[in-house]
């Protein structure tokens, strides 16, 4: 069952990249591309995605913290689905941290 928010909404998206995601006890890299990137897509999939609508920003962090996209940087869902889709893992230290200094 999807359930679909038809709200206005921003929703900042903190994403840990590092090498802790992807140990063999958090099921190695598929901990990346099946729970970590479905998650995402089902949040898309929650949310009617544009200007006027939701957007959605991510930050990505491990030994630093990065802007992956700001809440202006996909206007639809396919267009935000597809950054998912091509985003890869980083790895490093886990340091949280960063996060807040971004």
């Amino acid at each position: 069952m999807c359930v679909v928010c038809a709200k206005e909404a921003e929703i900042g998206i903190i994403l840990d990249h590092s090498t802790s995601i992807v140990t063999e006890s958090r099921g190695g890299y598929d901990n990346w591309d099946i729970s970590v990137k479905n998650f995402l897509k089902k949040l898309i999939e929650a949310f009617p995605i544009g200007p006027q609508l939701t957007r959605i920003g991510v930050v990505g962090f491990a030994s630093s913290a990065w802007l992956m996209t700001d809440l202006n940087g996909h206007n639809n869902s396919r267009t935000l689905t597809e950054f998912v889709d091509s985003m890869e893992i980083v790895g490093g230290e886990t340091n949280i941290a960063q996060v807040s200094r971004q």
